[in-house]
């Protein structure tokens, strides 16, 4: 192994270890899981989607800044200008209406999409899993689907399949 591939592979466990600590205690309660859950299965998504290390690491953190204490720059300074703009990508801020998260999603990254579509498969999987997925969540989520025109085809297909009518019903 060369010291790229340690480093990428040091950059997502880092990013492990420190969303294991920031979310600690946290858990998804309609989803009856730990929040660390449903981060390392989101990171799962994108890595087998292809994605590159500092994707995969941003797929992990994507909920720090929303549901912790950590700013932005910190993040930045821990994983670098890259994850840190991808997360910022994803995050709503306090009070951001739907038209706004909605324009920010459309003209965020494709990777900042992908890892989206993750977060939307993750999230309506876990719910019908536990009998819990609603028509409210489908609706919400095809309205988020239909903003992520750039993201990895496998991962919106995937997402927009669970989000249909009658899905986990």
């Amino acid at each position: 192994m060369t010291g790229v591939e340690t480093s990428s592979i040091t950059l997502v466990l880092h990013a492990a270890r420190f969303a294991c600590a920031r979310h600690d205690g946290q858990t998804k309660k309609r989803q009856r899981r730990p929040v660390i859950d449903h981060l390392i299965e989101v990171a799962e998504l994108v890595s087998a989607a292809g994605f590159p290390p500092d994707v995969v690491a941003a797929a992990v953190l994507h909920d720090t800044v929303e549901k912790t204490a950590t700013e932005p720059a910190e993040l930045e300074v821990w994983f670098g200008r890259r994850v840190r703009a991808l997360i910022d990508a994803l995050s709503d801020a306090p009070g951001e209406s739907e038209d706004a998260i909605h324009a920010r999603l459309k003209a965020a990254p494709a990777e900042a999409q992908s890892i989206k579509c993750a977060d939307i498969v993750s999230n309506l999987e876990a719910l019908a899993r536990v009998g819990e997925l609603t028509a409210q969540d489908r609706e919400d989520k095809a309205a988020t689907l239909a903003v992520l025109a750039q993201a990895d085809p496998s991962l919106r297909e995937r997402a927009t399949r669970i989000a249909a009518p009658g899905v986990g019903e």
